[in-house]
């Protein structure tokens, strides 16, 4: 049996209202949310992973400026985060570089990963990659994982569960796996 965490990747307002706005994203918040509250009842720990740029990053040189650290488009969405969770701030696409993710989730007994968040094709899949060569089992949450058109979405799904065995687990069914 898993022992999961889930990572909520770049669900900022900056993703959502802001520089790189994706309604696509937007739209699954009230479904995140629902995920969210069920794992943090069943003492699944939540994790946001956030970009939090500085102006030398060199993804603003491909991105543009975005979610820079202490903005208000670095915040997380309003009402999705509690005290219970842990936030870790990222300055790459994945949520294991340069960060202490890796050791969170070890200190947590998880060894394996529910991703969800934006952009599927982007940060989603190099921290899918990270977290399978680091031995996770990956996760990705069915509906919740996004990117700004539906063809980056499911390319990306794809390449996750050929090159990364990620498998695609709808919130119901996630649910069930938490209460055990």
């Amino acid at each position: 049996m898993s022992h999961f965490a889930i990572l909520v990747i770049d669900l900022l307002n900056d993703f959502l209202s802001g520089a790189l706005r994706c309604d696509r994203a937007a739209e699954a918040l009230p479904e995140t949310a629902r995920l969210l509250d069920g794992a943090r009842a069943a003492g699944v720990p939540v994790i946001f992973c956030c970009d939090a740029h500085r102006r030398e990053d060199p993804e603003l040189a491909v991105w543009g400026e975005h979610a820079l650290e202490g903005s208000a488009g670095a915040e997380i969405a309003a009402g999705l985060c509690s005290d219970k969770d842990s936030v870790v701030r990222k300055r790459a696409y994945s949520a294991f570089f340069g960060t202490d993710l890796d050791r969170i989730l070890r200190e947590a007994g998880a060894d394996a990963v529910v991703l969800v968040g934006i952009q599927a094709h982007i940060c989603v899949q190099h921290t899918a990659a990270d977290a399978f060569f680091r031995g996770y089992r990956v996760v990705l949450a069915d509906g919740l994982v996004e990117a700004f058109t539906e063809g980056q979405r499911e390319e990306a799904i794809r390449y996750m569960h050929e090159m990364y065995a990620a498998e695609r687990i709808g919130v119901d069914e996630l649910l069930a796996c938490f209460r055990g």
